[in-house]
C-alpha cells in the first residue's frame, strides 16, 4: 500500500514538472508594410564562379522561399518597398601544416534594409566558413536569408 502510494505520488510529481515548450521567431522586419524586397549583392575577395548578378539571384531565390516577403526581385526597383544590399567578402585561408595544405573560406557579409526614402530599417552581419568559395558566399547568403524568415510559434 505504501509502494503504491509513493508510486502515486511520484507520478504526480513528475507529471507537475512538464512544461509545455513554445519555439517561436519573430519577424526582423513589418512584413505587412514591408511587402517587396528588392535585392542587391556585392561580392569581394575569393568568390569563385559567382558574380553579383548570380549572388543576387541565389539570394532572392532563397529570400522568395522562405521569408515573410510576399515578392523579391533582384536589382533596385521603385516598385519595392524595401531594398536589402549584401556585401560579402570570402577570405582564403591555407593551413599548411601538414603534408598538403588544406584550403577553407570563411565569408563576411554585412547588410542592410532600407525603406523607399532611404531610412535604415535593419541592418546586420553574418560570418560563415566553408569549403570552397562558391559554397562560402553561398553559406553568408543562407545566413542572411535566415535572419527574413517568416514569423513562425510552433
Amino acid at each position: 500500500m505504501k509502494r503504491r502510494a509513493y508510486a502515486v505520488l511520484f507520478v504526480l510529481w513528475a507529471a507537475s514538472g512538464c512544461v509545455p515548450i513554445t519555439f517561436s521567431r519573430e519577424p526582423a522586419l513589418d512584413f505587412e508594410i514591408y511587402r517587396h524586397a528588392a535585392v542587391q549583392v556585392s561580392l569581394a575577395g575569393f568568390v569563385d564562379f559567382y558574380d553579383d548578378t548570380s549572388a543576387s539571384v541565389y539570394l532572392a531565390s532563397e529570400l522568395d522561399e522562405q521569408s515573410g516577403f510576399e515578392r523579391v526581385s533582384v536589382g533596385s526597383t521603385e516598385a519595392a518597398d524595401v531594398l536589402l544590399t549584401v556585401n560579402v567578402t570570402v577570405r582564403q585561408w591555407v593551413d599548411d601544416s601538414g603534408d598538403y595544405p588544406d584550403y577553407s573560406y570563411a565569408s563576411d557579409a554585412s547588410f542592410r534594409a532600407t525603406d523607399r526614402n532611404g531610412v535604415v530599417i535593419d541592418s546586420g552581419h553574418v560570418a560563415d566558413s566553408s569549403e570552397s568559395p562558391g559554397e562560402a558566399v553561398e553559406d553568408a547568403l543562407d545566413e542572411v536569408s535566415l535572419h527574413y524568415l517568416r514569423p513562425y510559434r510552433l
